[in-house]
């Protein structure tokens, strides 16, 4: 079976695609690189024919431009693209992370194109119940054109040999105290303003606040830094994280705190989790279905002191028991299953038996 993942991670610096790939390879598929335009997926189709799955990861990469008329003009190349595609005999699978880009730029035509590109495929496969009843809803699709298959974890993906004392040291963070982490790339949908003033409110000396990652741009760094240049209690790392660092902020961490606004998944919580980290976190979205009230603090992100509130419920709580809980939680998460589920989609929409492809 041959399979296209668009857009396709060249250097392996994705680890979601990463560890579905290569647990897709070990049940025969291969995958190729379909492009990262409408005109070079083409190209690749018929260089590497016959094609069976086109698997679509990330659609705003191929619909957006840096201009609405850019915008119309890559939507329409790309769904004409994909059109000539199923003419041809492909199946089109489309892994939803996100309803819409995150910076929603030409959000209604995003979201106008997105919906087209809904009606051209075999199928859609989200990683919660809450995100297939949001598709459902936005998109107006039959309930079973989706399927749930949930988030893999990253236990033993990363590094994970430090001390939580090595790793304190290491940021050169005074022991005894409470650290809080948000850890991630920065974009506004993330609330790290949100979470700057609630550890402002929070006036705790024996707490610290590390804010790890690469903001989208230089405009988010700036507010970022402006905000927290005044709390010595506050520790900025506003830059990419090498692979072989995240066990330092992770280790140094009793808490991650990730204070979304909106989401569909959340590739964090799970890294969380594959730390045996507690989070604090909205109580919206994917949130409830992944996590449960023994590993981590929920809060109404409506009211205005809900986020304040959760993380003054952390000096009271066994937070390495909360932890140890979500570590078991988030084994079940085997990258062997999803990608056996992934397969099975991938059959399904070729109509072959899955049980005899299967017992090859």
């Amino acid at each position: 079976m041959k399979v296209f993942f668009i857009p396709y991670d060249r250097n392996g610096n994705n680890p979601y695609q990463k560890l579905l790939l290569n647990y897709l390879q070990k049940l025969g598929v291969e995958i190729e690189d379909g492009g990262t335009c409408a005109f070079t997926l083409l190209r690749s189709t018929f260089s590497y024919w016959k094609l069976d799955i086109l698997h679509l990861h990330w659609h705003h990469p191929f619909l957006l431009g840096s201009n609405m008329r850019k915008t119309i003009t890559n939507s329409i190349s790309f769904i004409t693209v994909l059109l000539m595609l199923k003419l041809l005999g492909v199946k089109i699978v489309w892994t939803m992370h996100n309803i819409v880009s995150h910076e929603r730029n030409f959000e209604s035509l995003e979201l106008f194109f997105s919906k087209c590109l809904t009606k051209l495929c075999n199928k859609i496969i989200v990683h919660s119940l809450s995100a297939k009843n949001k598709v459902i809803n936005i998109y107006r699709v039959s309930e079973s054109l989706i399927t749930i298959i949930q988030h893999g974890h990253y236990i033993s993906y990363y590094e994970n040999e430090i001390t939580k004392a090595q790793a304190k040291n290491k940021l050169q963070l005074k022991p005894g105290k409470i650290v809080f982490l948000f850890f991630g790339g920065i974009r506004h949908y993330k609330g790290v303003p949100e979470l700057v003033e609630a550890f402002e409110k929070l006036n705790s000396s024996q707490a610290n606040l590390l804010i790890a990652g690469e903001p989208f741009n230089n405009e988010i760094a700036n507010d970022i830094l402006k905000r927290c240049k005044e709390n010595e209690n506050i520790e900025t790392f506003l830059e990419f994280i090498p692979e072989d660092d995240i066990q330092t902020y992770m280790n140094a961490a009793d808490v991650v705190v990730l204070p979304y606004r909106d989401f569909l998944t959340s590739g964090a919580v799970i890294l969380a989790m594959s730390f045996s980290k507690p989070v604090i976190v909205p109580s919206i979205g994917c949130m409830l279905d992944v996590l449960d009230n023994k590993g981590s603090i929920m809060y109404d992100p409506s009211k205005k002191e809900g986020l304040l509130k959760a993380m003054k419920k952390t000096f009271g709580a066994d937070l390495k028991r909360m932890g140890e809980h979500n570590f078991e939680l988030a084994k079940q998460f085997r990258w062997d299953e999803i990608a056996k589920k992934t397969y099975e989609i991938y059959i399904g929409c070729l109509k072959r038996n899955i049980k005899k492809e299967l017992a090859k």
